[in-house]
């Protein structure tokens, strides 16, 4: 089974029990057949078509070029100095979400191309659609200090809310039309990381979801990350001093996330 293009017009939709449409895609660099093989094969022992939208490669898009990006945002509330890699991950995920809407699926699940989807991923994601109380779940998460738990899923899998965070990583994540649309308005223009950006619920007034453990695992073969491209984070960090309009805006959205957490609802 073979990754199918999100240009080619045709249908790869996998219609649920429920019988509603759920879209696969893969987030995968040019540069990348590797890593699209290594998932392409998770995905064919899931049963499940996925779909091949060609990244962004951030670093072949000139700086003129990257209008996506406010850079003096970035700076005020990341406290960091924007790469290549983050403008090419954040405009990745937005033309998923185009490709999504364009299509008549009703629900959509996000592969950046490290992802490595277990052979019961149906199943999870039939125990998803078991309850309305969702619009992106995210199925992999870097850290989870503390979920509020909801209900379980599938494996026994928890699913709830994130009292703490961020979480990080944008590797795996399920979403429906709703959550997409607000989505492409809200993610515009980029001032934070995508992985950063994407479980703030409370600001795209959308209901996001957590699991634990990991739904979807990491691959070891593939799990380097290229947004980096091997550079230390921490190098493009901004002085401590120029650092101050940041740690304004993270104790606001720390409070933001617990009043999020704690309700259940956009704050």
């Amino acid at each position: 089974m073979a990754a199918r293009s999100s240009s080619d017009g045709e249908r790869h939709s996998h219609k649920s029990c429920q019988g509603v449409l759920i879209n696969h895609y893969i987030i995968n660099l040019d540069r990348s057949p590797d890593r699209l093989a290594a998932i392409v094969a998770d995905c064919a022992a899931a049963g499940i078509e996925p779909i091949r939208v060609p990244a962004v490669d951030g670093k072949a898009v000139p700086v003129a070029e990257r209008t996506l990006l406010d850079e003096k945002g970035f700076l005020r509330d990341h406290g960091k100095r924007p790469q290549p890699g983050e403008f090419g991950c954040y405009a990745s995920h937005l033309r998923v979400f185009e490709a999504f809407l364009a299509s008549d699926a009703d629900y959509a699940v996000v592969l950046e191309d490290d992802a490595a989807p277990p052979v019961d991923l149906k199943e999870i994601e039939q125990s998803l659609l078991e309850k309305d109380d969702w619009d992106l779940v995210k199925l992999v998460n870097y850290r989870m200090p503390k979920l509020l738990v909801d209900r379980k899923l599938h494996g026994n899998i928890a699913l709830g809310r994130a009292v703490f965070g961020p979480t990080g990583g944008s590797a795996a994540y399920m979403l429906n039309r709703k959550a997409a649309a607000k989505l492409l308005q809200t993610l515009v223009p980029m001032t934070l990381p995508y992985d950063v950006a994407l479980e703030r619920g409370w600001a795209h007034k959308i209901r996001v979801r957590h699991v634990a453990p990991d739904a979807i695992a990491l691959n070891e073969l593939t799990n380097n990350g290229l947004t980096m491209e091997g550079q230390s984070y921490s190098a493009y960090r901004l002085k401590p001093w120029q650092r101050l309009p940041t740690l304004r805006f993270r104790a606001v959205d720390f409070a933001r996330r617990m009043i999020f957490a704690v309700s259940g609802r956009s704050a």
